[in-house]
């Protein structure tokens, strides 16, 4: 089932309807699922000792594409893996990627069934997804940990997603990768967006100061921290779950789009009023693309609200709901540098598996 452009055509040309999975899409068995003991107790272990890293990946190895949340645009889809096919690698898509999404307990087990059959193929390297939108967390107490702790692999993509970003982190102590979408690749070597993500997927640990110069301070500092985080809303409705986001020493990466000033302002009141915001070492607001029509400069709120929390802050991160959406390594340890007016992120240790030794970063 490897990926190619005569395969990619034949599933855009079939009808979205359900189609029984192969028996090949299951290369090992899948352990038997243990929902109660997954949904009430936290995994303590994985939530306090190193994340997994997963293999770095080299030309010629196959991407999974998956869509946990809504079905993404076939032609965006498309120009997607023509990007990733056109970087050396090949690709397989979920075959059931374009299927019309019904969010009922149903549905989930069955993208749940499609998420952990592809990540269970031995040919597959890494996930990305196609796309963002709604389900994923709807899908989550139907994943076996032991399916992604055993077979760690890079994982990749953005807002809805970060549901599954936090689960990976906290329940299957795997570190994974805030970046775009393959809805949003687009082909062509001048795409900063997937640039970053190749450079991410392939390189252990680059050597690059990611932000900086077009990132805006907002209190000067320096942290060394794991860096977590993703869509606001969705780190907020983790709160109080088995896969909760942790923030003890942590370097806290937050975005969001289309809400009100008030509804982002309140998420944030409710991070700080849940204790979370004065524990972390630092926080970095990627894209905000909020509607602004309540109040243009959103940021003098966001500013007051961390102001006394003497922990270095960084507004306009390029990633999340705009462009460029540069890769993220979640779970891993980070430096944040915010100087009186810029600032960025570098990698303070390997986020991959790899013979390639780290370069330092020019001081």
């Amino acid at each position: 089932m490897a990926g190619s452009g005569k395969r990619f055509r034949t599933i855009l040309s079939l009808s979205p309807s359900r189609r029984p999975l192969p028996a090949s899409r299951f290369p090992l068995p899948l352990p038997a699922m243990t929902l109660t003991a997954d949904v009430l107790v936290p995994n303590t272990e994985t939530a306090s000792s190193p994340l997994l890293r997963p293999a770095a990946l080299v030309k010629g190895d196959t991407i999974g594409i998956v869509a946990p949340s809504s079905s993404p645009r076939a032609g965006w889809l498309t120009r997607g893996v023509k990007a990733l096919e056109r970087a050396g690698f090949n690709v397989m898509l979920d075959s059931e990627i374009l299927a019309f999404r019904r969010f009922l307990r149903k549905e989930d087990e069955r993208r749940a069934e499609n998420f952990m059959g592809i990540w269970l193929d031995h040919r597959v390297k890494a996930i990305i997804s196609g796309t963002g939108g709604y389900g994923a967390v709807r899908m989550l107490p139907h994943l076996e940990p032991e399916v992604f702790r055993l077979n760690p692999k890079s994982f990749v993509g953005y807002s809805d997603v970060t549901a599954l970003h936090l689960w990976l982190n906290r329940r299957a102590g795997l570190r994974t990768f805030h970046g775009p979408t393959v809805d949003d690749l687009v082909p062509g070597t001048r795409d900063q967006t997937l640039a970053s993500l190749l450079t991410a997927l392939t390189t252990p640990a680059p050597a690059i100061r990611m932000g900086r110069g077009v990132t805006r301070a907002l209190r000067p500092g320096r942290a060394i921290g794991r860096l977590v985080g993703g869509n606001l809303s969705l780190v907020q409705q983790s709160i109080g779950t088995p896969y909760d986001v942790q923030v003890d020493d942590a370097i806290l990466f937050l975005e969001e789009t289309k809400d009100p000033m008030s509804v982002v302002d309140e998420r944030l009141l409710h991070l700080r009023a849940s204790g979370l915001l004065p524990r972390v070492r630092g926080i970095v607001f990627g894209h905000l693309s909020l509607d602004r029509s309540e109040e243009d400069e959103f940021e003098d709120f966001v500013q007051d609200l961390v102001s006394d929390l003497d922990v270095p802050v960084l507004m306009d991160f390029p990633a999340g709901h705009e462009l460029p959406n540069l890769t993220l390594p979640l779970g891993t340890e980070v430096e944040l540098v915010v100087e009186e007016e810029t600032g960025w992120i570098q990698y303070h240790e390997d986020a991959l598996e790899g013979s390639g030794k780290r370069e330092e970063v020019p001081q």
